[in-house]
């Protein structure tokens, strides 16, 4: 049973991300905010280290760490409403690189249904981040809603509203776009 519910899941996940994208809003980012946008740009920053496979940028490319495993998901391009965004940064996303950072996630099925005993030895489980406190997934989702969802291509401006007093240094590529 384990490994039929995984495979389950594993073929329904994409399909829901998808389904997700294609009936969401045309900009996701016109919700009305969850949670604290500065709070959430520095759990995004120095708690959950989202920045490290994301990017500054939240693009999965802009600034990302080069010892990151795998390029994070274009959160700029997502359409995902933002309930379905704090869920994929409580609960990761098993069978990827996405953390996450509910501490009692798994414990119980309040992640897509499952639990630790639904994964398998030779499958790959849920990767665990720091645990982040509830409100700060809201929060996070907040910041990515008011600084990154439907922008397009980052620009000095964004750049200088992340690096604040070390703008000028860390966007000076961006001066001449």
């Amino acid at each position: 049973m384990t490994q039929n519910r995984l495979r389950l899941l594993a073929a329904f996940l994409p399909a829901l991300m998808l389904g997700t994208t294609l009936y969401a809003q045309d900009n996701a980012s016109d919700e009305p905010l969850v949670g604290d946008p500065d709070r959430g740009k520095i759990v995004f920053q120095r708690i959950g280290y989202c920045v490290e496979c994301h990017g500054w940028a939240g693009d999965g490319r802009t600034g990302r760490s080069p010892r990151a495993p795998d390029a994070g998901a274009s959160l700029r391009d997502t359409a995902m409403f933002a309930e379905d965004l704090v869920t994929v940064v409580r609960c990761g996303r098993p069978g990827t690189q996405m953390p996450h950072f509910d501490g009692a996630a798994y414990r119980d099925d309040r992640c897509y249904g499952l639990t630790m005993d639904d994964f398998g030895p030779d499958e790959i489980g849920p990767i665990r981040g720091k645990t982040f406190r509830e409100q700060d997934a809201d929060n996070v989702v907040a910041y990515l809603q008011q600084s990154m969802i439907g922008l397009g291509a980052p620009n000095y401006e964004e750049c200088a509203a992340y690096f604040g007093d070390s703008a000028d240094r860390a966007c000076a590529y961006l001066q001449d776009n």
